[in-house]
């Protein structure tokens, strides 16, 4: 697995846990003006998806490709000191 698929795996994950938020901010306002129990009932569990998609873990080959990876460029010039 390549290390910019690990990149877009954090993106989507955020995205998505950006989208369900909207989503369950917005039925969570209906629920309060238009239909109470069916915007409560939609809003809840959209709110725990993006909940659980913004406190995503990365999976164990994006963790193990991001630790072996990690040192690999040279320091340039200004981080080593004058």
């Amino acid at each position: 697995m390549k290390a910019t698929l690990c990149f877009w795996e954090r993106v989507a994950a955020e995205v998505l846990g950006i989208i369900f938020l909207g989503i369950g901010l917005l039925f969570l306002v209906i629920s309060f003006t238009v239909l109470p129990v069916f915007g409560l009932i939609i809003a809840i569990p959209v709110l725990i998806l993006a909940v659980a998609f913004l406190a995503a873990k990365r999976s164990k080959t994006c963790k193990l490709i991001s630790e072996s990876t990690r040192n690999v460029l040279p320091k340039s010039k200004s981080s080593q000191g004058k």
